[in-house]
């Protein structure tokens, strides 16, 4: 089950060196619970990361903006979904797909629905359908219409790739959207 972490923004400070960080610099972000079981965020300069602490839930990295700079914005939810669908006759672009879909998840631009098939099945019968990888169903929010999305398993060494290709697919400039 997917839950929820509320998390602040970042403390624009190096936890580890006590100092601001400045614009421009590349830095960590980590959260982890506390002793309280709440949960902490901290960030490090680059040159404060040692890597990730003792009962860190997840990290990343970011770099501090730089005034003056164009905001990049998630592309509007339409094409994102539309995006999706596209991506759906690239089986060369599974695990890309299958991140934007847990984007899109996210975001509660879609939800998981149960399998249309899954009432029919016999637990004691082999399904031909059943031997490719397990899919999600995601049903679109705003339409209800339906999306099928192979699960993957993604490798530490695919992780930074994949990321900076949804990055390019996902973001662009705040000025390129028009406004209605």
């Amino acid at each position: 089950m997917l839950g929820e972490i509320k998390v602040g923004r970042c403390s624009r400070q190096c936890y580890r060196e006590k100092r601001p960080l400045k614009e421009g610099e590349w830095y960590y972000s980590v959260v982890l619970t506390n002793d309280d079981d709440e949960y902490e965020r901290r960030d490090y300069s680059a040159d404060g990361w040692e890597g990730p602490p003792e009962g860190t839930l997840g990290h990343w990295k970011c770099r501090m903006p730089v005034a003056g700079e164009k905001k990049l914005v998630l592309a509007p939810r339409a094409v994102l979904i539309g995006l999706l669908r596209q991506m759906e006759d690239m089986p060369e672009q599974a695990k890309t797909r299958y991140l934007l879909a847990l984007i899109l998840l996210r975001r509660r631009f879609v939800r998981v629905i149960a399998s249309p098939h899954a009432a029919a099945k016999n637990p004691n019968q082999a399904d031909a359908a059943t031997s490719g990888p397990p899919m999600m169903h995601l049903e679109v929010v705003d339409d209800g219409s339906t999306i099928d999305v192979a699960e993957c398993q993604i490798a530490k060494s695919e992780a930074e790739s994949l990321s900076e290709a949804l990055s390019e697919l996902l973001y662009c400039e705040a000025s390129e959207i028009q406004q209605e």
